[in-house]
């Protein structure tokens, strides 16, 4: 694998109403379709050699709408899948915050397990147990991962050599996609967290390159 794109799904109503789904099935809203599709025309100029995605129904829509357009390989990975919050699934944010156990966890996401669930160690492990297995077939492969925001933290983490515990520092919106040159001994964001808006026409990538731009 030399490229690797990262795209989170698009919004569901449980993200825009801040509940927890954690694995609990909920699919795209209206936006989220929409989010599906805008990035799937600016996919489509990357030369996307294939597609891996988490099997909840919220990325696995996502890969769907990009894969259509690219007519490459499309693999479900349950290790793509997302965090398991276990007894807060399907719980409301804002009602967390009287959950002693959930300030735990906002302290030491890494060593404090939700209860039922996992830790962002685990989170870790198990996306790049993915991407080891995925550039297995495609050592010089660009590849896109279509999964979840604290998934693609955690693998933007390592390739960064930042520190796991600052994932909450990396910005991941829905329906985003971010690139990693990783081929190198240095692996290079060339961009992050980029959204294209409603007309098509690019918010500035953070980090960089614009993927609406020939290179």
């Amino acid at each position: 694998m030399e490229t690797l794109f990262l795209l989170r799904h698009g919004e569901t109503a449980w993200n825009k109403n801040g509940r927890v789904m954690g694995r609990l099935e909920v699919p795209l809203n209206h936006k989220g379709i929409l989010q599906a599709k805008r990035i799937a025309k600016i996919i489509s100029r990357l030369k996307i050699d294939a597609v891996y995605t988490s099997p909840l129904k919220r990325a696995l829509q996502t890969a769907k709408i990009v894969a259509r357009g690219i007519k490459v390989p499309l693999t479900i990975d349950p290790q793509l899948t997302e965090v398991n919050f276990g007894r807060w699934e399907g719980r409301h944010f804002e009602r967390l915050v009287h959950d002693k156990a959930y300030h735990r966890y906002m302290k030491s996401p890494l060593t404090t397990k939700v209860p039922g669930g996992e830790t962002m160690s685990d989170v870790q492990k198990r996306g790049l147990a993915a991407l080891r297995l995925a550039s297995r077939d495609y050592p010089q492969g660009r590849l896109l991962l279509v999964t979840h925001g604290d998934v693609i933290r955690a693998i933007l983490c390592h390739y960064l050599r930042l520190p796991l515990a600052q994932f909450r520092r990396l910005w991941i919106d829905n329906g985003s996609l971010t690139a990693l040159e990783v081929s190198s001994p240095w692996p290079v964001c060339t961009f992050i967290n980029y959204v294209p808006d409603i007309t098509g026409v690019s918010y500035q990538a953070y980090a960089g390159l614009d993927p609406t731009q020939p290179k």
